[in-house]
């Protein structure tokens, strides 16, 4: 026990109970004062580094605040100019697509300046119940009448079948109420161009009423022969194919492929005036020859 007491360790532990005791009896003397400024000694630093943090804190915050806001506006404003440019990219194509049709009738223009033309897209489409029928996005205003002839840039579609101020609807060859004077590039024979319900499923139309002596080959272009007024002469309308009798009489008839995709045609051309129209008219609005 004596070394005990003897220890440097021990020694050290008598100093500070005394410590604390004198600082028991300060305290006891002189209130919380002391006790109040060793606690406010310990916490300021600690209190400085809070206080700095939150100014931080909301310094950042205010600052995400406005980097926040100008993100949105450069946001809004990209958004804009992407629908701009968006737009852009659709006037071109269709610029381009135009061009691209004008080019395919720069030829048929050039050899028969008399021709007026309407460029026109298709907006609509009827099924094989009206024979792939189509409504197009010109009319009167344009210069569009009944019965004008319609191409595309491979041949002969169909006619105007009736018109408003800016629509029309065409009536393709491949309606059974089709009557148009054609003939046969080659061998200059002539016909009617007729078709019937068989033939339009198939997308086939007729070369009819060829005399026995007719010479009609397969693969012969068919064309418009210009009779009637209704349609110039010489639009392309298609190739023989085959060549058969007639059910109902002694004629012949060539069975012919039409050039123009009938049924899928997006932009055509109306040929809206040409020389030696509407002479010799049918009574028949929707009848075409």
């Amino acid at each position: 026990m004596y070394r005990f007491f003897k220890k440097k360790s021990f020694k050290i532990l008598l100093v500070a109970v005394a410590a604390l005791l004198l600082l028991l009896l300060h305290t006891a003397v002189n209130g919380s004062v002391l006790l109040s400024n060793v606690f406010t000694f310990l916490t300021t630093p600690m209190q400085k580094v809070s206080a700095s943090v939150a100014n931080g804190t909301s310094e950042a915050v205010e600052s995400l605040g406005t980097s926040k806001e100008e993100l949105l506006r450069e946001n809004e404003q990209l958004r804009q100019e992407i629908n701009e440019l968006n737009q852009q990219l659709s006037d071109y194509y269709q610029y381009k697509q135009e061009n691209e049709q004008l080019k395919n009738f720069l030829e048929l223009k050039s050899t028969n300046p008399d021709y007026q033309f309407a460029y026109g897209s298709v907006i609509s489409r009827s099924g094989a119940e009206n024979f792939y029928s189509f409504r197009v996005d010109k009319g009167t205003l344009d210069g569009v009448s009944v019965q004008d002839p319609v191409i595309t840039e491979a041949g002969l579609i169909g006619w105007v079948s009736s018109v408003s101020a800016m629509q029309c609807s065409v009536t393709t060859i491949l309606s059974p109420s089709v009557r148009i004077a054609a003939y046969d590039k080659v061998t200059r024979d002539t016909g009617i161009l007729t078709s019937t319900a068989d033939a339009s499923d198939s997308g086939l139309v007729r070369l009819s009423y060829l005399e026995e002596n007719q010479t009609v080959k397969k693969g012969d272009m068919i064309v418009t022969s210009g009779i009637g007024g209704i349609f110039p002469k010489n639009l392309r309308i298609g190739k023989a194919v085959s060549i058969a009798s007639s059910e109902t009489d002694v004629s012949l008839y060539a069975t012919v492929q039409p050039y123009a995709d009938l049924k899928n045609a997006k932009d055509v051309l109306i040929i809206t005036q040409f020389a030696g129209q509407g002479e010799s008219l049918p009574e028949s609005g929707e009848d075409a020859s």
